[in-house]
């Protein structure tokens, strides 16, 4: 009976002591090592990976360009052809969804989140610009998205199911985002580290936030009158930088081998099944006769194997069909031309030319001062800056094609005969048509956003996949099956709220075209 007792005590005591111990460290004991604190979050490396998942994300194969540039018909497929007939794959469409929320678009969350509580304003202004691109890129793909509870799955008050906000009050609030950064970015002498797309250079960030900013103010002019915002920062340089020059736009610079190489590279390596629209071939090149000879096919377009020509191929064929075409659908139409194709390609998110295509918009509109004399300057400049972006490509074509060196034919004379002699003098009459086109033809492999422009200016006028399943072209992506599955009761609101059903021909609210 003592022995019991004794072994009674001792337990007692034991379990005493180590209830003291653990109340003493138990705040050590019970954090998570895996769910770091704020003040231990490392910005750099959230915003290294964040840059590069975001743009792996829109340039992904299935994404950004078997279905944004198939749609808008800067491409075309030979096998496998669902995306190019306008079947999407669901699970792109969730990953889609998932890859610009959970990874990139949370950890540019932290970054903010971290720069507020540290009082950052380089790393805060930066991740208001990433932040809006990226939600940009969700709302024009889907339409109404979750906005205002996203992001709070961890909050103390934690919100799994996430409303949806209006595409309208999204936008509002991406070009409030826009103002606050450049605001701060303006202001600050505080420095970034980790930044692969301007090596931390604020400068360059700050005049990213305001060319974006007009892109949004754009995208949505025929809804909102952009023009006291617009007049307000192009009457302001100082105060509102933006891009000034070719040399200033917003890629990634892709260092060439895996996993740091361009999407399309990659898919290269196993896969000979992309080939150039014959709807993009025809505007550039196949009434040569007119003359109408865009120089930048040799750039876009491989001279196909079969034929020893530009030759594209419709859009939307049946597989068995697109490998039929033209005698042999691989070896008689042309490959994507070599600069899109190589590991080192940049991963573009905003160039200086679709800029100069924005404000010529905007001054032949009276968005902003100039008239029609300040559109064909900023027209003739988003031509002429989109050429000489692929002068080694040209050059290395012409010799290509015509088996010899083009000698005195410089650039700037093919330049200058593709818009003397080629029909593209800015003409005030259908200056929409013009600019609107070769702003269609300046963002080739820029497949989302070119999509994107497309549905909201209308030009140029395209056919519909030839076997398509339905009869137009896409204007937006249905949502995704997962927001069904986690996120019923608010997906189905956003989808009754569309105005139509959740498929690929309902527009979206900025989409009056």
């Amino acid at each position: 009976m003592k022995n019991k007792i004794n072994i009674f005590a001792a337990a007692l005591i034991a379990l005493l002591v180590f209830s003291s111990g653990c109340t003493k460290d138990f705040e050590s004991i019970n954090s998570d090592p895996n769910r770091p604190s704020l003040s231990q979050t490392a910005p750099n490396l959230l915003l290294t990976g964040a840059i590069e998942t975001m743009t792996d994300r829109v340039h992904n194969i299935f994404l950004g360009h078997e279905m944004g540039s198939c749609w808008v018909q800067h491409m075309a497929k030979v096998q496998y052809t669902d995306e190019d007939r306008y079947v999407p794959r669901v699970s792109v469409i969730n990953a889609t969804w998932t890859s610009f929320y959970a990874n990139s678009g949370f950890d540019i969350q932290t970054i903010y989140n971290y720069a507020v509580a540290t009082e950052h304003d380089g790393y805060k202004g930066v991740a208001l610009i990433l932040k809006s691109y990226i939600i940009s890129v969700l709302t024009d793909i889907f339409g109404d998205i979750p906005y205002t509870e996203m992001f709070m799955g961890s909050a103390e008050e934690a919100v799994l199911s996430p409303i949806y906000d209006s595409q309208s009050s999204i936008y509002t609030a991406l070009i409030a985002n826009l103002t606050e950064a450049n605001t701060l970015l303006g202001a600050t002498s505080s420095s970034i580290d980790g930044d692969i797309l301007f090596d931390g250079d604020l400068d360059l960030w700050q005049k990213f936030a305001n060319s974006l900013k007009l892109r949004l103010l754009m995208r949505i002019s025929d809804r909102v009158s952009p023009a006291s915002e617009m007049t307000a920062m192009l009457g302001s340089p100082a105060t509102y930088p933006i891009f000034e020059s070719s040399d200033e736009h917003a890629a990634l610079h892709y260092l060439g081998s895996v996993p740091n190489n361009h999407p399309i590279n990659e898919n290269r390596k196993t896969r000979d099944d992309h080939r150039v629209s014959k709807s993009i071939i025809d505007i550039m090149y196949a009434e040569v006769a007119a003359p109408r000879f865009d120089y930048r096919v040799m750039a876009y377009a491989e001279v196909s194997d079969g034929t020893g020509d530009y030759v594209g191929i419709p859009n939307g064929l049946l597989s068995a069909t697109a490998g039929a075409y033209n005698g042999n659908g691989l070896a008689n139409t042309s490959k994507i031309g070599r600069y899109f194709t190589q590991g080192t390609t940049p991963g573009m998110l905003m160039s200086y030319q679709e800029l100069q295509f924005i404000l010529a918009e905007a001054a032949h509109k009276d968005y902003i001062p100039g008239g029609d004399t300040k559109a064909e300057e900023y027209y003739v400049e988003g031509i002429t800056s989109s050429y000489y972006m692929y002068t080694d490509e040209i050059e290395q074509g012409f010799v290509d094609f015509y088996g010899k060196d083009p000698g005195e034919s410089s650039v700037d004379d093919m330049l200058s005969l593709f818009l003397e002699d080629g029909g593209w003098v800015y003409d005030p009459s259908k200056a929409m048509e013009q600019i609107a086109t070769q702003k269609w033809v300046a963002m080739f492999d820029q497949g989302l956003q070119a999509w994107f422009e497309w549905r909201r200016l209308g030009f140029p006028v395209l056919t519909p996949a030839a076997d398509g399943v339905i009869d137009q072209i896409p204007v937006r992506a249905f949502y995704p099956s997962d927001e069904f599955a986690k996120n019923s009761v608010n997906v189905a609101a956003a989808a009754a709220a569309l105005g139509g059903p959740d498929d690929l021909t309902t527009k979206v609210w900025w989409d009056v075209n």
